[in-house]
Formats: C-alpha cells, structure tokens, sequence
C-alpha cells in the first residue's frame, strides 16, 4: 500500500500467517497524521543540536525516539530532526507488528523499518538518490529480526555537508539508521575547488541546520580526492559498528564502494551483492 500524508510517503507490506495483508487505508493514514502532528508541535526542540535537549519526558513518543537516536549516532552535530523518516517507519512498523503480521517493512521515502519474525532472508535495494532508479547493489539480510535501513548522499532529500553519492546504513531501527546515514554522509566532506558549499538557511529556510555550510555542486574528482572522502566516511562508519551503534554500511562514490566489512567479520547477517548474479562486487573492501 502506497500512503502519502504531509511530507511522510510510505510504502507499506505485510504477511499474516504467510499471506499478503491487507491494511485499511484509513488507518494508516490516521497513525501517520497522528506522528507527523506530534512532530509539528515541538518543531522548535526538535530544530536543536541533540546535546541541548536535556529533559525528553514532556516529549511525545515519537520526538523522544528522534531525540535518543540523534544521541546515540552524535549529540554535538545532529538534530532529532536527522531521525525523523526512520523514526516514523519505526512507529508505523511497531503499531502493525503487535497485530499480529508476520511480516512488516515500512518504506518512508527511501528509510526502512523491518520487522521478520519468519526468518527467511531478504533483499533490499539501494537506490541512486541523484537519479531514483534502482543501482545494480542490493543488501542482503539473514536472520535478522528487527532491522532499520536508511540511505543518505548529496542530491537527496537532506541536505549535508558530504560528497557521497549514497551512504546506506543498517542498524536495529529506522530512526538509528536515519541518523547515522546522514551523520556518515558529513563526514565524507572534503575540501576541493569542484566542491561548492553554501549556507544551509540559503537553500532551505526551513533548515534545522541554518548556519552550516552544505554541498551544492560537486563537479571533477581525482582518484585521491575520491579516497579521501571515502576514507573519511567509512573511518565514521566503523567507529559506530565498534561501537556497536550499527551493524552495517555501505558508502559510494563515482563507481567506488566502500564498507564497514573489513574481511575479517564473523557476522555473516548482513552482505553486499549485486543483481546479476549475486556474486560479490569486486570493489567491496
């Protein structure tokens, strides 16, 4: 089912005893105007570095989610607002989950929230933000019961201080995912004359990020410069599966790929391949 309220677009499938659910149309979308509207009235906390939300318990459910994954990633540079597409799919998800669904995976905008309680591996696609078309990389997961995946890079929705074509990163809800996508996305900036940034609040007056300088235009890149922003960005990505924040990631730029697998992970839940064949990318490293 295809649901759009507000700014949140969900795409939204279920099983219940191995067959397709069906959702009423009617409740999905009062759930969903129900979030949105709690996001709306504390619009103002939400706008703010996480570190400076310091009492949450007047906070509704869905704004203390936001708050507590914008914490975990990076309290100093992300807003709750970083959070805010997976935080809805995790809500969405969890209200249909306890009805009984064996099957859930609530797509809001590109942010995922999974719940598999069958077990069975499944596939999930990365998309080229700049492009909307599906790319050849798909993402592989086995048994894994609750999952979150988001993708963040330049073009898309957010805006950010990176280069990165597509930062896609999996953890254990949509709104942890969400966050560390955007926050692994800023850390592949880098300073190049074919990289022009400008203030957030030019671009976007409605930014929660109205003084940072965010990427504009990305024109030539070396090799070298390629590296360095892909080194940057999985040196990020590592230290949050260290630290046990995520599980995953997979981070592109001009036709390199990079992930958080260093060849030496004993967890086989979460792989990359491609579409034909399924056979290894030969640039994963």
């Amino acid at each position: 089912m295809y649901v759009e309220v507000g700014p949140a677009s969900l795409v939204i499938r279920g099983e219940k005893n191995g067959r397709a659910h069906a959702f009423l149309r009617q409740d999905v979308e009062s759930l969903v105007a129900g979030i949105l509207r709690d996001i709306r009235e504390y619009l103002p906390v939400l706008r703010q570095k996480a570190h400076r939300i310091k009492n949450v318990s007047a906070l509704p459910e869905v704004a203390k989610r936001m708050t507590a994954a914008a914490k975990t990633v990076s309290e100093t540079t992300l807003t709750p607002m970083a959070t805010v597409a997976g935080a809805v799919a995790d809500m969405v998800k969890e209200h249909f989950a306890a009805q009984g669904l064996d099957l859930l995976m609530v797509n809001n905008g590109g942010d995922l929230s999974i719940f598999n309680a069958t077990g069975r591996p499944l596939t999930v696609g990365i998309g080229d933000i700049m492009t909307g078309r599906a790319t050849p990389y798909v993402i592989r997961l086995t048994n894994m019961r609750e999952v979150g995946m988001a993708t963040s890079g330049f073009g898309g929705r957010s805006l950010t201080a990176g280069i990165a074509d597509t930062v896609t990163a999996v953890a254990g809800t949509g709104a942890v995912a969400d966050a560390a996508a955007t926050y692994i996305c800023n850390r592949t900036a880098i300073e190049a004359g074919s990289v022009v940034r400008k203030a957030a609040a030019l671009i976007d007056p409605e930014t929660d990020i109205p003084d940072e300088h965010v990427t504009v235009e990305v024109g030539p890149l070396t090799d070298a410069l390629v590296g360095e922003a892909l080194g940057r960005g999985v040196e990020a990505a590592r230290d949050l599966r260290d630290r046990s924040i995520i599980d995953y990631a997979v981070i592109a730029l001009r036709g390199s790929i990079v992930t958080t697998d260093t060849g030496n992970d004993t967890n086989n839940n979460i792989t990359l391949e491609v579409q034909d064949g399924n056979q290894e990318d030969r640039h994963h490293r």
